[in-house]
Order: C-alpha cells, then structure tokens, then sequence
C-alpha cells in the first residue's frame, strides 16, 4: 500500500485563489491536510502533465454565495484571459456545451502572465507576473511533503500551441503545457536579467532552503493562521524549537496581515532583514519566510 498522494484539491483550490484574490478557501483546505496523520506524505504541485478540474469544495463556497456551474465558467474564463482583471492565458479541455463544465490546461508561467507580457512587450507587468510565479512557489515549497516542479516551470516556460500542427495531437489541449523543454531559453539562467535567470535563481534560492532548514520536516506541527486580511495566507511550522511563518499575498496589491506572533525576534529567511510578525505589510504578490531567532 503506497501512502504517497497527489495534492491535487490544493493545487485546484490554489488556482481558485489566483483568480479571486480569497485564501479563505485555501485555508480552509490546508487546515484539512494539516490534520490528516504525518505517515499520510502528498505530492506538492502548482501544474503538472495533465488538465486542471476544478473539484473544490462547493459546499463552503456556497455558503458565501458562489454556485458550482457559474464559479467553474468564471475560472476557465479568468484562466483563458477573458476577465478584465486576468493576464493568464490556456485553453479548455473537454468542454462541454451542455453543462458548462470544463477543465483546463495551460503552464505555470502561462497562468501567471509572463505569456502575455512577453507577448506585449510590457516589462512592468513580467515583473509582476514574475513575483506571482515565485510567490505560488514558495506557498508550495511552504505545505509539508514533497514539492514537485514540473519541467519547463525553473525557466518560465509558456504554453506551446504548436501541438495544432500535429494531426495526432490537436485535438487533444493537454498538449498546449507538454511541450518539450526550450534548451535555448534553459540557457538563459545564468543572466540574472532575462525572465529565466530570476525565476531560476529566485527558485533555486527556494529550494536551498527548504532543504537547508529543519523546520520544513515532514514531521514538524504544520498550521495556518488567520491574517484577517482575505488576499494574504499565512502559515506556521514548527519542529524541535524552530518555528516559521511564511505570508503570501494573493493580490496585486500591498496588503497587511494583521497577526500578532508576539513571541521573540525574528528574521526573513531570504533577505536577512529583521521583521516583527505583528501588522506585517506584505508586498503585492510577495511573500516572507520569517524564522524565529533562537537565543
């Protein structure tokens, strides 16, 4: 018996927050992972290989007045880029005119906007979609389990529509995010100032350290904690005297989590500096890997 899993109602609901700027969901979510036993171990994943359905849990939504058929038109429509508050491009998959429902494919980087602002040229909007890439990636890299990163996500690859072309492939959508790896973009990570050197050194930095810190153990008390701010997440870990707070803001927006982990000191893991986790003003789509300091 393998207890090895597929995190895949967190990786929809995840893409649900995107599109509406509201953790709330999530939270919800993560606080039903966190409480399943540690020996249960998920596969941690923004995207992967196949299509994205949007089984959420409907049941909560309904009750802040979100219906399933219309919240599910809505999500393929952001994801497609046709909502004026989206810069996300894909495509449907199994699409059906009866019901309405859908599934959806499309690559990280797509989802994110730097398809579209490497398509309009707009530098202000691939910083943004850029920060966006890297922040969904630290929340990953933040849940307990093993991360995943699908190919092509290090460099930003986006959609490949050149499936089209192919008689055995069109009419199959799933293909627009399995496009072979772009060698030529790869090389691209080794200059700091091409949209592959920050996602890859932004990311490659993400990794150092969760592998370098102990507090990112499977085994480690693993929680959320309310910001009482709707567009920021945050979480908490904990093992063996080392805790962590990691914020997420979901918005496009500078946004204040407004916790008060009153407790001692405590020092962003990425940029060094000293950041009290009271009242915590949290750049758009930024994020903070806050660490308590240990006397």
């Amino acid at each position: 018996e393998c207890h090895m899993l597929y995190n895949v109602t967190t990786m929809a609901t995840t893409w649900h927050t995107v599109a509406t700027r509201d953790v709330r969901l999530l939270k919800r979510q993560l606080d039903i992972v966190n409480s399943l036993p540690r020996e249960y171990v998920f596969l941690n994943y923004l995207r992967c290989h196949d299509d994205i359905g949007w089984g959420l849990d409907y049941q909560t939504l309904s009750r802040e007045g979100i219906e399933e058929r219309s919240h599910k038109k809505y999500l393929n429509d952001y994801f497609q880029g046709y909502t004026g508050n989206s810069d996300s491009r894909g495509e449907l998959y199994n699409a059906d005119p009866v019901t309405g429902d859908a599934r959806f494919c499309g690559t990280t980087a797509s989802m994110c906007g730097i398809e579209k602002a490497g398509f309009e040229q707009n530098r202000e909007a691939m910083e943004a979609a850029v920060r966006k890439d890297v922040m969904l990636h630290a929340y990953m890299f933040m849940q307990s389990g093993i991360p995943v990163l699908y190919g092509g996500d290090e460099i930003g690859q986006v959609n490949d529509y050149t499936y089209k072309e192919d008689p055995d492939k069109a009419a199959d959508s799933r293909y627009i995010h399995r496009g072979p790896m772009n060698w030529d973009l790869a090389k691209n990570i080794r200059k700091p100032d091409t949209v592959e050197g920050k996602l890859f050194g932004r990311l490659k930095s993400l990794e150092e350290i969760r592998r370098r810190e102990k507090v990112f153990m499977s085994e480690a008390d693993t929680w959320t904690i309310e910001t009482w701010e709707k567009e920021i997440l945050c979480i908490g870990r904990y093992y063996k005297g080392e805790k962590l707070i990691g914020l997420f803001n979901f918005s496009e927006w500078e946004k204040t989590a407004w916790i008060h982990e009153a407790d001692g000191e405590y020092v962003d893991l990425l940029s060094g500096e000293k950041i009290r986790p009271e009242e915590v003003r949290v750049p758009a789509y930024g994020f903070y890997y806050l660490k308590k300091v240990v006397s």
